[in-house]
């Protein structure tokens, strides 16, 4: 790829050169990263009482298409996100990522209750969103925690939550990216949002092979990760805002 090539990719995204390579690759590997997910059911989840092995490729394809759906939102505002972003794209990405989990929760353990729930809270989010209800994050993020618990459910290892502490952090993150501006957060969230999946393959390989975390592991690197984020504050919040790229080829 030329000089000229590169550079008219970068203007596309509205940042330097290096830094959009980075935030589109990362977010390349979230687009993929439920497929260790599917690896690890296939490979590990014969000894494992996972209700319907089936389903967790459906959610993961899901997932997959919802975060295609993210790529496609952040591309439209040139990867400049802002709190108030709102559009078709953003809520195609929140209807169908509540849509995964709702389906990892019933793939998982089937518990009816859970499963209802899930559907019922799936069901609703659109029409939350589009009315902008203030509850409307709590809805998709109670599903997010019902497909969690169903995982815990199946694989009786906590590692499954280190998935929630993870997203957690990339959260904040993004909430730190909009305080300052560095786009460079916006590649990192994207990178932990990733990692932040392969806690569930983990718990599911833990599982298979009788090497289950005890609780005290899991909060032990759960407190270490929060606590790194921590002391990272001060460095993030200082980090310079991004300015819109206006290289020439």
């Amino acid at each position: 790829m030329n000089t000229n090539t590169v550079l008219s990719f970068a203007r596309e995204f509205d940042i330097p050169p290096g830094l959009a390579a980075a935030v589109l690759g990362t977010h390349i590997f979230v687009l993929f990263v439920p497929l260790a997910v599917i690896w690890a059911v296939d490979v590990y989840g014969a000894g494992l009482p996972i209700a319907y092995p089936m389903l967790v490729k459906l959610a993961s394809a899901v997932y997959i298409a919802a975060t295609a759906f993210e790529v496609a939102q952040n591309s439209a505002d040139r990867w400049y996100l802002t709190e108030a972003t709102r559009s078709v794209a953003d809520l195609f990405f929140n209807a169908l990522m509540t849509l995964a989990f709702c389906l990892y929760t019933i793939a998982f353990s089937a518990n009816i209750w859970m499963s209802a729930a899930a559907i019922i809270l799936t069901l609703v989010f659109p029409f939350a969103y589009i009315r902008n209800h203030p509850a409307q994050r709590a809805f998709s993020g109670f599903v997010v925690l019902l497909g969690t618990v169903s995982l815990f459910v199946v694989t009786n290892d906590p590692t499954a939550f280190l998935f929630l502490v993870i997203n957690g952090i990339a959260v904040y993150l993004i909430v730190v990216m909009f305080q300052c501006g560095s786009q460079w957060l916006h590649a990192w969230a994207a990178f932990v949002f990733g990692v932040a999946f392969l806690a569930w393959p983990w718990a599911i390989m833990n599982a298979a092979s009788g090497a289950t975390k005890s609780l005290l592991y899991v909060a032990l690197i759960a407190g270490a990760l929060i606590f790194v984020t921590a002391l990272a504050t001060p460095l993030m919040r200082r980090m310079p805002a991004t300015p819109r790229y206006r290289g020439k080829a």
